[in-house]
């Protein structure tokens, strides 16, 4: 009787573990597949931030460079 009742719970302790590994796994993919939108979001963000910066930076320098220019020409 007794090794009846240590067979059930064994095999319900084998259950629960399984389901236990289903639900970390289930959060695992589901935390990768945040990470993974979170660093797609980050590119974009850099990416779309960049350009604006980077063209903005290009227009000052070459304004700045012609004035430059033409003042130590004259």
């Amino acid at each position: 009787m007794l090794a009846k009742k240590v067979d059930t719970l064994t095999k319900a302790m084998e259950v629960e573990a399984k389901k236990m590994r289903r639900e970390v796994a289930a959060m695992e993919k589901e935390v990768a597949a945040m990470r993974v939108e979170k660093e797609h979001e980050n590119r974009a963000k850099r990416f779309g931030n960049a350009k604006p910066s980077v063209n903005s930076t290009l227009l000052a320098g070459r304004s700045m460079g012609r004035g430059g220019l033409t003042r130590s020409t004259q």
